[in-house]
């Protein structure tokens, strides 16, 4: 029994689909099934019932899912260990942003974390803010910038500084919505995120609050993407005020003057890893960057 099949069962399991499972592996789908082909074999059990739908786990691999991952939690333990034994800090932080890298000082957090610890490689991936705490759940980030301060008891929070939100729409709309009013606004088409977002959360209770619904045409699921809809002409959508500002600056859009409502910017990482080298090496880059002591909240805006 190899130590990859233990992770192919897992996340097979986890996951509920060979394709799924492939892509968080970097492996091919033949691979995935090969490894727990191999796997069944070797114990003599069938771990999952092959449907339609996906992958099901049996009786069997129902217990011996918890067994598997007891045991990859033991070999991170013993790599945890050896970290920590090591005075410096090597490997692959994986880290989630969630808005334009420069509003997030990755440029001078990036600097200070190659001069202070130079073994240590960054993969910056883009994820929205609540996608982030279920990818810290399977081990896909160390950590991660979001908006707002979750409050969930796995997830340690560094709170950063807080963002003014405005609505912003094409540069050619800016005699029409220059002194609009609430009504007009909602009439115009809109750019929507999908509601587990903030931004959705924050406009749908600005037009709710005067009794109004906004036209919605599309809904985009990526910041950049919506700044591009947005200078494109498709239509209004709100977004940080300093975002906002340079895009205005740069040409690319308008805002209507009103500020909606502001946002909190956090750093966030998993409590139970807190004293990881990588990612105490993480937090501390954070706090150092942005001047922010272990108990000191966030910065004004």
């Amino acid at each position: 029994m190899e130590l990859y099949q233990l992770k192919t069962f897992v996340t097979v399991a986890e996951e509920g689909h060979l394709t799924r499972a492939s892509e968080r592996l970097h492996t091919s789908q033949p691979a995935v099934s090969a490894h727990i082909k191999s796997l069944e074999e070797e114990m003599g059990v069938s771990l999952f019932i092959r449907t339609p739908k996906g992958m099901v786990l049996t009786r069997e691999g129902e217990v011996l899912r918890a067994k598997a991952q007891t045991a990859l939690d033991t070999i991170d333990d013993l790599y945890k260990e050896a970290s920590v034994l090591k005075e410096n800090v090597v490997g692959t932080a994986r880290i989630g942003l969630h808005i334009d890298p420069q509003f997030l000082k990755i440029d001078c957090f990036l600097s200070h974390m190659r001069r202070h610890h130079p073994e240590l490689d960054f993969h910056l991936l883009q994820r929205w803010s609540w996608q982030q705490p279920d990818a810290f759940k399977k081990g896909a980030l160390d950590g991660g910038f979001v908006y707002g301060r979750p409050e969930m008891p796995d997830l340690e929070v560094i709170a950063l500084r807080q963002f003014n939100v405005v609505v912003v729409g094409p540069v050619d709309w800016e005699k029409q919505i220059s002194g609009a009013g609430w009504k007009d606004i909602a009439r115009l088409p809109w750019i929507w995120t999908p509601p587990n977002c903030q931004f959705c959360q924050i406009a749908m209770s600005a037009f709710e609050s005067r009794g109004l619904q906004p036209m919605r045409v599309t809904v985009a699921d990526q910041e950049p993407l919506i700044s591009t809809l947005v200078s494109s002409g498709i239509g209004l959508a709100i977004m940080i005020e300093d975002e906002a500002r340079l895009a205005q600056e740069q040409g690319r859009l308008t805002i209507w003057e009103e500020v909606l409502d502001s946002v909190d910017l956090s750093f966030i990482y998993p409590r139970k890893r807190a004293s990881e080298p990588l990612v105490k090496a993480l937090a501390d880059g954070i706090r150092q960057i942005w001047k922010i002591s272990e108990t000191k909240g966030a910065l004004a805006s």
